[in-house]
């Protein structure tokens, strides 16, 4: 009933373009899709034992009729190196063109075959270039790909992983956002941060380290005002540390003048902060040249799960370009994506 329940609330969960998708755990997979319903699932590491099952499968499919279609086989860190091969109950061995990665892809016309073999299989392992074998669970297979076909609007479609039907796949997602970021120009000169202590002040940073330092960038200029971003590192721990973002203006060219500081704006949550807060990215940095804002939040000090957001300024605000999320921590150290957008950088 369970395991029942679970399908029917995968199927019925919807990915919409104007917010990110999620991230589903089902026993040993995961499943992520983002915005634009290109989806990815894969094996997690086995709970409270080694990562090396951990991303060993992973399927990744696009959305739309005809989308692109792969599968990837991830050999654990320590194995031999080389081609690896796929094993599905007793059928023959399945494998793939080697990347630089040392990863062994499988594209082509084999792949939604070997994907539905994946939903409906009872064992599973991956064969090594020295013949060892790594067991693989396919616990949670047939959920994870079942959510794909639903965010994908395939389900009782022939173009479906697991819910196939008669119906023809004609699904088509939403269409990409559209962001256009702005290059940061060459200003007189950035804030001293030393001469701001008020403005430190009001960010109520509670955790704040004696002898931090600040960081300044050039970020825009606009309506007669040189525009500079302020990173004030606030609040830190063993692997994080959160910095309150503050966009600094005053007239173009007058180096006399004081700068005013206010807190920059996003279009989405940031990795930390809240109501009582200013917003605060973590473990942030900031290309000038592209006018992009980087959050990259652990969730462990290990690096297998946590939140990765890029932000780029629009000349009013910062938006979100691009985001992934793994929430298990279970040896994903590649996040699945589950928002994204085309961006132009303007001059």
């Amino acid at each position: 009933m369970i395991a029942a329940f679970l399908l029917i609330a995968a199927a019925a969960t919807p990915v919409s373009a104007h917010g990110p998708g999620e991230v589903k755990i089902f026993n040993d997979w995961y499943v992520a899709c983002d915005n634009v319903w290109s989806c990815e699932a894969g094996t997690l590491a086995d709970e409270g034992g080694d990562f090396a099952s951990a991303m060993a499968v992973r399927v990744y499919r696009e959305g739309g009729p005809d989308a692109p279609f792969r599968i990837e086989l991830h050999p654990a860190e320590e194995a031999a190196k080389g081609a690896v091969r796929l094993k599905i109950d007793a059928r023959a061995p399945f494998g793939g063109t080697l990347d630089s990665d040392g990863d062994s892809r499988i594209d082509g016309d084999q792949v939604p075959s070997i994907a539905r073999w994946i939903a409906t299989g009872k064992t599973a392992a991956l064969t090594g270039s020295d013949g060892k074998t790594l067991p693989l669970s396919l616990a949670g297979s047939a959920a994870a790909l079942r959510y794909m076909d639903a965010v994908q609007q395939r389900a009782d479609t022939a173009g479906a992983i697991v819910a196939t039907g008669a119906q023809s796949d004609a699904g088509l997602p939403p269409p990409m956002p559209q962001l256009t970021a702005r290059k940061a120009p060459m200003i007189a000169a950035l804030p001293d941060m030393k001469a701001y202590p008020e403005v430190i002040a009001a960010t109520q940073c509670e955790y704040r380290q004696e002898g931090v330092e600040d960081s300044v960038y050039p970020l825009d200029q606009r309506d007669g005002k040189d525009l500079a971003l302020a990173l004030i590192p606030c609040d830190s721990g063993a692997y994080n540390f959160g910095s309150v973002v503050m966009i600094a203006e005053r007239a173009t060219g007058d180096t006399s003048a004081r700068w005013v500081f206010a807190a920059a704006k996003f279009d989405r949550e940031t990795g930390w902060g809240g109501e009582d807060q200013a917003q605060q990215v973590v473990n942030a940095d900031f290309s000038p040249e592209t006018g992009t804002l980087f959050d990259r939040a652990k969730a462990r000090g290990i690096g297998d799960c946590g939140t990765a957001s890029n932000f780029v300024w629009d000349g009013s605000m910062f938006r979100l370009s691009e985001m992934h999320v793994m929430g298990e921590c279970r040896g994903v150290w590649e996040w699945p994506r589950v928002w994204i957008a085309e961006v132009t950088v303007a001059q």
